[in-house]
């Protein structure tokens, strides 16, 4: 057979053994998944909206993993399969392993046939790290939280809430607070884990990459392109696992870094209109109830025709005092709402781009001219290395094999 050639028995029970670990890698990365980037349950407020897709999300990467896990098992089975073969007989395996591997892609090259491709390629396996996120509910949380419980104290925000509900129908403490309850450190907590998973994901991808590079380096002929090929498949499309993982954990920070602005903003116009209007309206309602009570002790109560008089002129003076207040506070709430649609605008801009990696990007898929590239150029690992588009690469996961 000109020109054909296989690696060794130990070759490939190396890379058999480094897809085993793979897949214990991926089973870890699916748990810690599962785990960290399902919480939803302090996502009230503003936050609400990302209460169902926080695990739909989550559900979405499980599944890839697990995808992606379930594919180790499959690469393992056919290398095994494909070792067994070779060892009976070189020339009656070239039949069986046309079944074993799926067409190689048009024009794909045989990487063994590269110069110097098996340079820095070789069947160790890389450490994946899995730190745990920042806890929500930390400084940022425990601050807004504090603050909102103080203003949410206040006896004059009580006094003024009666006041303006009985003008309005409408509650202040609705209004203003209600809307910032939620732990706004959770959005940070879901950046950092699924940028753990990113880059864990990375890691898997790379030292398959490396280990296929070094098998395939030793693969000469039609099924070591097949090969290369099958195995292209897998590492560009675990590769896009990481990249989505990347886009939506920078969706996430985006958002933060967004929304924490906007939110010491709200509390601080809060604070301001607390510490005046809304003190002010609670005085009045206070005066207009005492003013009222003294009057009519003076007329002799209530049925004295003077008192009913008097009290008629200094209620409707107070009332006149007490609308002016208010529409300054309808005014600042105007003001305030408007920070809160931002703050929403912003979580909206998280689920757009959930939604985008989800339902996989149309961008164009890699060739291998470009995997050859990348790899020369960046090393094994090259999603790590700086000007990788991870929001452009995520559109790899239709790349995965069924499995």
């Amino acid at each position: 057979m000109s020109g054909f050639q296989a690696p060794s028995q130990d070759e490939f029970h190396e890379y058999a053994g480094l897809t085993s670990k793979q897949a214990g890698h991926l089973a870890d990365i699916q748990s810690y998944s599962s785990h960290h980037c399902r919480k939803d349950d302090d996502l009230d407020g503003l936050l609400l909206p990302l209460r169902l897709l926080v695990p739909a999300t989550a559900d979405y990467f499980s599944g890839k993993l697990a995808q992606c896990h379930r594919g180790m098992g499959v690469i393992e089975d056919k290398i095994h399969r494909t070792g067994s073969d070779y060892a009976t007989a070189d020339h009656q395996a070239m039949t069986d392993l046309h079944s074993i591997y799926p067409g190689a892609i048009s024009h794909f090259p045989n990487i063994g046939s590269l110069p110097g491709a098996s340079r820095a390629a070789n069947f160790t396996d890389e450490a994946v790290s899995l730190k745990e996120p920042a806890n929500a509910a930390e400084v940022t949380g425990k601050n807004i939280h504090h603050q909102l419980m103080m203003l949410g104290l206040k006896s004059e925000l009580k006094t003024a809430d009666k006041v303006f509900k009985f003008f309005t129908g409408q509650s202040l403490i609705e209004l203003l607070l209600k809307p910032l309850t939620g732990d706004y450190g959770r959005l940070m907590a879901l950046h950092d884990a699924y940028d753990t998973v990113g880059e864990a994901v990375y890691t898997v991808a790379g030292t398959l990459r490396k280990g296929s590079w070094a098998l395939g380096s030793e693969w000469k002929g039609q099924t070591g392109t097949a090969f290369d090929s099958y195995l292209f498949r897998w590492t560009m499309g675990i590769g896009g696992v990481g990249d989505a993982a990347k886009t939506v954990a920078t969706a996430y920070k985006d958002a933060y870094d967004v929304v924490i602005v906007l939110v010491h903003q709200a509390l601080r116009k809060l604070e301001d209109l607390i510490q005046q209007e809304i003190e002010q309206l609670a005085k009045q309602g206070a005066e207009m109830l005492a003013g009222d009570a003294a009057i009519e002790a003076v007329g002799l109560g209530p049925e004295d025709p003077l008192a009913d008089v008097g009290a008629g002129l200094y209620s409707a003076y107070k009332l006149y005092e007490m609308y002016k207040t208010i529409s300054k506070i309808i005014t600042i709430i105007n003001v305030i709402e408007g920070i809160y649609k931002a703050i929403e605008a912003a979580i909206k801009g998280i689920e757009s781009t959930v939604k985008k990696v989800t339902e996989a990007l149309n961008s164009p898929m890699p060739t291998v001219d470009s995997l050859i590239d990348d790899v020369e150029r960046r090393g094994f690992e090259f999603e790590k290395s700086g000007g990788w588009s991870a929001t452009a690469g995520a559109a790899r996961i239709g790349m995965l094999p069924a499995a």
